[in-house]
């Protein structure tokens, strides 16, 4: 909101500021004839703000004073900005002119931009305050109205275009709705620096605030950015085009920002499938980029925000979904009026998960338990608004199919102890009863059928309770085991087709890395100017060449000592200073002619990646190194039980040494 004690706002006392124009107004060389007049005028307008919340503008004042449009100019100007402190305010307000035929794209042919005057009573201790909120809330209501009554969004399409140029002009902010409200408030008598950010403090911060606390605006802040502009986000607040932006920002990033980084060789093969999920390859491809990238890098940081905030959407929307759909089920327990089988619930057609059902089931209106016999494993779950009528239909299923099934899951549910009404109790303790019979002695039950008494007396149930309880657990315990196993045997199978999926991705990432490596080789082999250009700051090229000695020296170090050194080994050796993405890159960018790698063959499992080595090392070393391998080649060769791995890492190495050595000066 408005700042009351914001300097720009300040004007001159009421009292010196008469005396102030009167003596302008008398000087003997005429030149501020009839400003009194104009600052009484100003005057007039302000007293009656509250009143019609209408202040004054040029054409007004000329009107009311009958001061030329010349004179009248001047003289406001003068008042506004050459007395410190300034005698009276200028202004800005906006007014929304909807029958205006116009361009529903661009606000102005609808807004249009007023410069007002005010000189604060004396009642308003010598501050603007009151006229500058008052007009920032007509501007608010014009730019709401144009929002909701004329305003036309671009479309998907234009959006990328308008993106895409953006950022290839270096002008992303231009896209921001407030840069569009901003432009609104280009008032022609601010001339300097200070006048326009007068404005914007006055005006412009406090509108936008408003308009994003009245949902209109969607704010973000995007603190990385290298420019002030770019800093503070503003979009118009409809989820479908902040939606389309994002996808503007992956479309640009999949399109133009990661083929450059492929070109350069820092990046491999993205599938399509992995920009669905494209936040990892957003991070990535942002750990490539530095300043000098300008909006490119500022897209990849706001699109990355903007993954965050849609994400969390999602997930919210989600939750909320999974909310409605736990309360849809709920309401079917309750009006099922019995017990229902866990396993025969849906949600949108499919089978609840596991993280759905662990929801229900831990909601504190609902009975559940499990139950099993010699050849199912069942759950059960019910509504305690619903027990009286689960009795009913346990009574009637008992009468007519003669199955015990739901007295035996209601006594288990124990739900006698949410009944306050001893009827329905009364009623699950008779066809308890009534289902036991036929668990007592075989001699007992048939001499109670010839006496016409198929009863079970009260001292009988526990005992029978307790034996049906014992076998009960007997027989969860030996389904549980069978669904273990077989829920085991499902994740064994899925690991292995992943694992078999893993392994097939990384055999053809291993092959794209081996071909890379040759044919940059094979590059550097053939054109001895292909060497990148390190330029920069003397500060960064001493760090560069640092870094390279570095790492030479560990794979020189390496070598000696009989390893073969890839870039695991240098990373590890390096302690944090690289992740190895930027290691790569740094190798691809500033490596040069100073290390060469190769791959060994055959044997991908033990030498995923390309061996390095040092031109130097190659240089001081590659005869006798050569003479080396050989030697195992041909040893390996001759052998009757070659060491395989041996003659790979020799004929890997002979084949390198062949087309490398040749090449190098001395």
């Amino acid at each position: 909101m408005l700042d009351p004690n914001l300097p720009e706002l300040k004007v001159m006392d009421y009292t010196a500021c008469l005396q102030k124009v009167q003596a302008m107004d008398s000087r003997g060389d005429f030149s501020y004839k009839g400003i009194y007049k104009v600052l009484l005028v100003i005057f007039e307008w302000t007293d009656k703000f509250l009143q019609n919340r209408v202040l004054p503008n040029v054409e007004q004042i000329e009107r009311d004073s009958s001061i030329d449009r010349d004179r009248t100019e001047n003289y406001v100007i003068d008042l506004s900005y050459k007395q410190n402190p300034a005698i009276i305010k200028k202004l800005n307000v906006l007014e929304f002119h909807p029958n205006e035929a116009g361009d529903p794209e661009n606000p102005k042919t609808y807004i249009k931009h007023n410069t007002v005057f005010a000189r604060p009573t004396t009642s308003d201790g010598g501050t603007a305050f009151r006229y500058a909120l008052g007009l920032n809330e007509l501007s608010t209501t014009a730019i709401k109205g144009w929002y909701n009554e004329k305003r036309k969004y671009v479309g998907k399409e234009k959006m990328r275009k308008v993106i895409k140029a953006a950022v290839d002009a270096n002008r992303l902010f231009d896209t921001y709705a407030s840069t569009e409200i901003g432009n609104l408030f280009q008032c022609p008598y601010d001339k300097t620096k200070i006048q326009k950010d007068a404005t914007i403090v006055i005006h412009l911060k406090p509108i936008l605030k408003q308009l994003v606390d009245d949902k209109v605006l969607f704010f973000f802040r995007n603190d990385s950015a290298s420019r002030p502009a770019n800093k503070s986000v503003f979009l118009y607040n409809r989820p479908s085009e902040i939606a389309d932006r994002y996808e503007a920002y992956v479309d640009y990033a999949k399109n133009t920002i990661y083929p450059a980084l492929k070109n350069l060789g820092v990046m491999g093969e993205i599938t399509e499938d992995s920009w669905v999920s494209p936040k990892n390859i957003l991070m990535e491809i942002k750990g490539y980029m530095n300043e000098s990238y300008g909006d490119q890098k500022t897209l990849m940081e706001e699109c990355l925000v903007l993954n965050e905030i849609i994400e969390k959407d999602k997930e919210r929307e989600e939750k909320q979904k999974r909310k409605q759909q736990i309360e849809d089920l709920m309401a079917f327990l309750a009006e099922a009026g019995r017990i229902v089988e866990v396993n025969l619930l849906r949600v949108s057609g499919e089978p609840l998960t596991d993280e759905f059902r662990a929801t229900l089931l831990s909601q504190p209106e609902v009975l559940y338990t499990e139950y099993a016999d010699k050849r199912v494993y069942n759950e059960f779950i019910l509504h305690k608004a619903c027990i009286p009528q689960a009795i009913d239909s346990a009574k009637r299923t008992f009468q007519i199919k003669h199955s015990d099934l739901e007295i035996r899951v209601l006594n288990q549910m124990n739900v006698s102890i949410h009944l306050t009404d001893e009827s329905p109790k009364r009623l699950l303790e008779e066809i308890e009863a009534q289902s036991l019979f036929q668990f007592l002695p075989f001699f007992t039950r048939l001499w109670r059928m010839i006496m016409g008494n198929m009863t079970v007396h009260k001292f009988e149930i526990p005992p029978i309770k307790a034996r049906l309880q014992q076998q009960l657990n007997k027989d969860l315990a030996s389904q549980k085991v069978k669904k273990i196993s077989q829920e085991k045997e499902r994740l064994v199978k899925a690991r292995l087709k992943e694992r078999e999926e893993a392994e097939k991705e990384a055999e053809r990432r291993a092959k794209q890395g081996h071909s890379q490596s040759s044919a940059s080789n094979h590059s550097q082999d053939e054109d001895d100017d292909n060497e990148p250009v390190k330029q920069g700051s003397p500060e960064e090229e001493k760090k560069w060449k640092e870094s390279i000695e570095t790492i030479v020296r560990i794979l020189d170090e390496a070598w000696d000592f009989g390893v073969y050194p890839d870039r695991e080994y240098v990373l590890s050796k390096l302690n944090g200073k690289f992740t190895e993405e930027n290691l790569i890159f740094f190798l691809k960018k500033f490596g040069g002619k100073e290390i060469y790698s190769f791959p060994i063959r055959n044997q991908r499992e033990k030498f995923p990646w390309p061996i390095l080595v040092s031109t130097g090392y190659l240089k001081r070393h590659g005869k006798k190194l050569f003479d080396k391998v050989s030697a195992e080649s041909e040893r390996q060769r001759n052998e009757k039980f070659p060491n395989q791995e041996k003659f790979d890492i020799a004929e890997s190495q002979l084949e390198f040494l062949n087309r490398i050595l040749p090449k190098l000066k001395p």
